[in-house]
């Protein structure tokens, strides 16, 4: 419910990730004894389902001059930018995990499989790449390298988040609800590694319905872990009064929860627009449309906000949008569409908490604003602010400004989520992502 939330867009597409520094390649623990797996299972690793690339899709100077070879240099760039990463040393603690039940392993050989790809480097890919080489007229060649590329890096991401999940401290990676998360992963990557590189139109449709199946399949991963983190935090707080829990030693939850959503995001809007290349709508390249109106989109927001709003409290603030209005930029609406909803639905919050309902409640006010190099969208209301002392926890996961109204999670038999106004739920620190 703070007096203004201001955030930015830029018209030259940034990166949908970012290389982390992580641990990558054939990896030695203390520098000398190798990690247990065998030449074997490396062999197999490394060449029995991967693909070979096409000369033609490494980027060379000359060749970015054309629509195909601007997909070349998007896509073969991102599998060189991988490929030339540094290689580094996990922990020594790491080949005890070796050897650990992993869901999905059907012998040893599987779980160094997994515990191999967690330990390389997830590629560079950025929506201005994505949307060059959708444009191409060529659909089914796109798409078919596309699903080559995609057969090569989703296991890296998914093994690494698996990886991560397991780690966990405070018994939080042995937690219902993030073991569920876990063996999810760790079943999905089993499913892309045991499917073969599509190598003709048909391979690559098959590969895809099965992409498709895995993106509902993982449809509830993030309420699970908000779920995982309210049983944290109440394990965590019931430690602490009994001084077996010392908070200032605490793990850096948040960053966990930063590079989890992140990955999740990049994987999500990788699949999602080699899944929507096959399904051509005017005016967008897969997922991303190009010339989205932030303006039509936030509406669209507003709308479902006041709903939700209107639902808890039965009155919710009037939205005015102001500015520039009209401007347009290549973007993906779904993610602004999800930025606009969270820090909205927020203000109308704050302002029916603070005003009450049953007296004329001040608007909650968008300014779009067009610059050079990019654009800037603040939402300002009325609604009391934030106090300073919550300053350095505003991007906090378990943050809140929320009265007694807050509503906890509720997860219903079939799984499905209920929307909430406020509560333990990650939802406004995703958006910055």
């Amino acid at each position: 419910g703070g007096p203004c939330i201001p955030f930015f867009l830029s018209s030259s597409l940034p990166p949908l990730t970012h290389t982390m520094s992580t641990l990558g390649g054939v990896a030695l623990v203390g520098g000398t004894r190798m990690v247990g797996w065998s030449a074997a299972a490396l062999t197999r690793t490394l060449s029995e389902t991967r693909c070979n690339f096409p000369p033609w899709l490494k980027p060379r100077r000359g060749h970015t001059g054309t629509p195909r070879g601007a997909a070349a240099a998007a896509w073969g760039g991102a599998a060189n930018r991988r490929a030339s990463s540094t290689r580094a040393e996990p922990a020594a603690e790491d080949s005890g995990l070796l050897h650990e039940h992993i869901q999905g392993a059907e012998s040893v050989e599987d779980a160094h499989e997994i515990m191999f790809f967690s330990l390389r480097h997830a590629a560079t890919v950025t929506i201005k790449e994505m949307h060059a080489f959708g444009a191409q007229k060529n659909n089914k060649r796109a798409t078919l390298i596309a699903a080559q590329f995609l057969h090569e890096e989703l296991p890296i991401r998914i093994a690494r988040r698996a990886r991560e999940l397991k780690k966990l401290p405070h018994n939080l990676g042995e937690m219902p609800s993030i073991v569920e998360v876990r063996k999810l992963y760790e079943e999905s990557f089993f499913r892309l590694r045991r499917m073969p590189c599509p190598k003709t139109n048909k391979m690559e449709e098959e590969f895809t319905a099965m992409l498709d199946n895995m993106m509902t399949q993982h449809n509830s991963v993030q309420q699970i872990v908000a779920s995982g983190l309210q049983e944290l935090n109440d394990h965590l707080a019931t430690e602490t009064r009994a001084g077996l829990y010392n908070p200032t030693a605490d793990y850096d939850f948040g960053q966990f929860l930063d590079r989890f959503y992140l990955s999740r995001v990049g994987m999500r809007v990788l699949v999602g627009q080699h899944i929507m290349l096959h399904h051509p709508q005017e005016g967008f390249i897969g997922i991303i449309q190009s010339e989205c109106q932030p303006a039509a989109v936030c509406k669209h927001a507003v709308d479902d906000a006041k709903m939700i709003c209107e639902l808890s409290y039965g009155v919710a603030p009037e939205v005015r949008l102001l500015g520039a209005t009209d401007m347009k930029l290549p973007y993906i609406p779904e993610h602004l569409h999800y930025i606009f909803f969270e820090l909205i639905k927020n203000s109308m919050r704050a302002v029916v908490e603070r005003h009450g309902p049953d007296v004329a409640l001040p608007p909650v006010e968008v300014v779009f604003a067009e610059g050079i190099e990019d654009i800037a969208i603040k939402i300002s209301d009325k609604g009391g602010g934030i106090p300073r002392s919550g300053m350095d926890r505003l991007w906090s996961y378990s943050f809140t400004t929320a009265g007694g109204t807050a509503e906890k999670i509720e997860r219903s038999k079939s799984g499905d989520k209920r929307p909430v106004m406020a509560g333990f739920a990650p939802r406004a620190p995703p958006g910055r992502k």
